[in-house]
């Protein structure tokens, strides 16, 4: 990664305000102790200008830990939207990938109804004859060499609802990871999480038609959770409260509760699964490098 120099301040300057406020935006940036003084870097080179100006207009001394940078002031809404939408792509490329997959998946499933291409994605191989679906072996795939198919159903989403609630808190929980850990993490991470999250979902119901980022998304959690717990971090750090709605939730689908409002079923093995898998590679936490 390539770093961009900011700003040279002197040794004695706090920059915990600053740095609160960089953490909250998720503005990825480093801070470096040189004979001449501290140095300010961020990833972002678009960022630099925008900081340098509310530096350099006395913004540091006016800052509380608590406070925010006035729009603008730290380019979060500062340009045309394009840009904009360009310095979050930056930022975020593989939490907002997994997600623009997610969405051409339901895409695919709300216009395929002859399921030709959406078979090519399931965990296990189909076919499709006089009107009748028949799940074939997911080891007769796997030997076919069709190892995609570990990976590919988290993309299949079946309704609105199903794409928008996983999207919700993939973008939550994954761009937390990509700030602290990187991008490169982040892509390992998702498809330990995918293969993991899938085979579980197989053990659990046998063969079946299953899809959806859910199981990810509690494996991302999962990670956050134990991670920051084993070394606190603050951009790691998930409220308590939706660790508890999340794990309700996951209660409530397990019950067979949540079925009885929905047309299908809860790929209860999924989340389940992913949440055990992310808790798991959160204990590696304290061993991998922070990005920020």
């Amino acid at each position: 990664m390539q770093w961009h120099q900011v700003y040279l301040f002197s040794l004695d300057v706090d920059l915990s305000p600053l740095i609160a406020v960089l953490k909250q935006r998720y503005i990825a940036h480093r801070v470096t102790e040189e004979v001449r003084g501290q140095c300010l870097w961020v990833a972002d080179s678009t960022m630099v200008e925008p900081l340098q100006e509310f530096i350099k207009g006395g913004g540091l001394a006016r800052l509380e830990p608590a406070a925010a940078v006035p729009k603008g002031a730290a380019g979060v809404s500062r340009g045309p939207l394009y840009l904009r939408i360009l310095r979050v792509w930056n930022n975020f490329p593989v939490t907002l990938l997994s997600i623009y997959l997610g969405v051409l998946g339901a895409l695919l499933v709300s216009i395929d109804h002859d399921l030709h291409w959406i078979s090519l994605l399931t965990f296990q191989p189909l076919e499709v004859a006089a009107h009748q679906l028949k799940l074939l072996s997911v080891w007769q795939g796997l030997e076919g060499g069709q190892w995609w198919r570990l990976v590919t159903p988290v993309f299949l989403h079946f309704g609105l609802f199903h794409i928008l609630f996983n999207g919700l808190w993939v973008w939550e929980f994954g761009r937390r990871i990509e700030v602290v850990f990187g991008s490169g993490w982040l892509l390992l991470l998702l498809l330990y999480l995918s293969v993991f999250s899938n085979m579980a979902q197989y053990l659990w119901s046998g063969p079946a038609l299953f899809g959806g980022l859910s199981g990810v998304l509690y494996g991302l959690m999962g990670f956050l959770w134990i991670g920051n717990w084993r070394r606190p971090h603050a951009t790691l750090a998930i409220p308590k409260g939706i660790i508890g709605f999340m794990l309700v939730w996951m209660g409530l689908c397990m019950s067979g509760v949540v079925d009885a409002f929905m047309s299908g079923s809860i790929a209860n093995g999924a989340h389940f699964g992913g949440l055990l898998g992310g808790m798991l590679m959160g204990l590696l936490a304290p061993k991998l490098v922070y990005r920020v």
